[in-house]
């Protein structure tokens, strides 16, 4: 046990895992329980110089329920997420916490007023057991390393409890077996059986954690492959047809201008100022929506409402935006953060450009696992059926399209317009 101590020692060093550190101790506290009581084993010292000593008895407990405490950290330590989940566990770990020093406490008194202290001497044996059974009801279907906690735990138990009616029998003058003469042999064995248990447990996580690390390597890679994918396909599909434009009409512009068509070369500069303007803003969207700093929620809300601000102050209209999830724990990945940004921005761009609106509203609501975003203005509406899906409507459905979400859109003449995106929070 003395090894085991420094093993998991020296491992606490290198890993600085609490769990592994309160194993440790565990193990120097059992071994210090099981010297003291097998001093004639281990020392060669008569067995009744110290169990007639005076301090035995106080020594002795005092070490027993040190081991019984450190064992009851240790645990918590490796359940840490059951007593998060179950407030309840958490409960019976803290009333059990301080109810170990509690009873060598009521141990010590009892012994000094000359009354049995042998029913708080058992209780000690048990004092564990509402928190350990309750930590075996909530994780007995627990895979992977914990499973061979649990397992540990109920060769303990079992230990624990055999141990105790050994030692009543011990006490009690019975010596009909070899157990009876060492009643501390089955619980030795138990936390030999623990002990290897635990350690197929460390290499076990440590395993887990290895694929683990390995599995977030590749999608990490798979994630940055995406990105670069992203960016190619938004320089060549949206910027690179931009260019392209501004290019023809430079060429244009250029003859118009030698042949002293004034007015029309006029019109086509206006076009290219108005297509430069549209890729500084696609590249300044792109460049955002790649900025590991503003991948949140909350940082796109921010830019949203900026953007809301912008357009319909250049249309005297009044923006609004009402949100419940701002300093939530919704958190969406960045490619799904990305394309709910420019479904929301094509929708204000077409209400501020079209609706003749004096009040737009953008609202965002979390229900259950939904995202709810509504934008809504009190504009002159427009003919559904009849309407022309230009490039605004058909980017917003692919963008929908995208997030795999609920894209709907409800205008009557003159009512004003609705536009519902319901988005799946996974």
């Amino acid at each position: 046990m003395l090894f085991q101590v420094l093993f998991f020692g020296m491992v606490y060093l290198i890993t600085k895992r609490k769990d592994v550190l309160y194993y440790s101790l565990l193990n120097f506290v059992s071994a210090g329980y099981f010297f003291l009581n097998a001093p004639d084993t281990f020392f060669g010292i008569e067995e009744t110089i110290v169990f007639d000593s005076p301090l035995y008895r106080y020594v002795n407990f005092a070490i027993f329920l040190s081991m019984i405490l450190v064992y009851l950290v240790f645990l918590k330590e490796i359940f840490s997420d059951s007593l998060i989940k179950y407030p309840y566990i958490k409960k019976i770990y803290s009333i059990t916490f301080y109810l170990i020093p509690s009873l060598y406490i009521l141990f010590v008194l009892f012994a000094l007023s000359g009354w049995k202290t042998n029913p708080i001497f058992y209780t000690g044996h048990i004092v564990n057991g509402p928190f350990c059974t309750f930590i075996l009801i909530v994780n007995y279907k627990q895979k992977g390393y914990k499973s061979l906690i649990i397992n540990g735990m109920l060769v303990l138990f079992v230990c624990v409890v055999t141990t105790m009616m050994l030692t009543i029998r011990y006490n009690s003058g019975s010596n009909d077996t070899i157990l009876d003469r060492y009643p501390l042999a089955i619980i030795k064995l138990g936390m030999l059986i623990d002990i290897m248990l635990f350690q197929l447990a460390l290499l076990k996580r440590w395993n887990e954690q290895e694929r683990q690390l390995a599995i977030e390597k590749i999608q990490s890679q798979l994630e940055v492959e995406k990105l670069r994918n992203k960016i190619s396909s938004q320089l060549h599909d949206d910027i690179g047809s931009t260019l392209s434009g501004v290019s023809m009409y430079s060429h244009l512009t250029n003859n118009q201008m030698e042949r002293g068509e004034h007015d029309q070369a006029k019109v086509s500069l206006n076009i290219i100022q108005q297509s430069a303007n549209e890729m500084s803003e696609k590249l300044n969207d792109l460049v955002w929506s790649v900025n590991p700093s503003q991948d949140s929620l909350p940082m796109m809300l921010e830019r949203l409402q900026q953007y809301g601000l912008d357009m319909c102050s250049a249309k005297n209209m009044q923006f609004k935006m009402e949100t419940t999830v701002k300093n939530s724990i919704v958190d969406l990945p960045a490619e799904q953060l990305y394309h709910l940004y420019l479904f929301i921005k094509e929708a204000i761009n077409n209400a501020a450009k079209y609706s003749e609106a004096n009040l737009l509203r953008l609202t965002l609501e979390e229900k259950k696992s939904l995202l709810e975003i509504s934008i809504i203005d009190n504009g002159k509406g427009f003919d559904i059926a009849s309407i022309k899906r230009g490039n605004g409507l058909t980017n917003m459905q692919k963008r929908a399209d995208e997030l795999g979400a609920e894209f709907t859109i409800q205008s009557n003449l003159p009512k004003g317009c609705l536009i519902s995106l319901k988005v799946k929070i996974t």
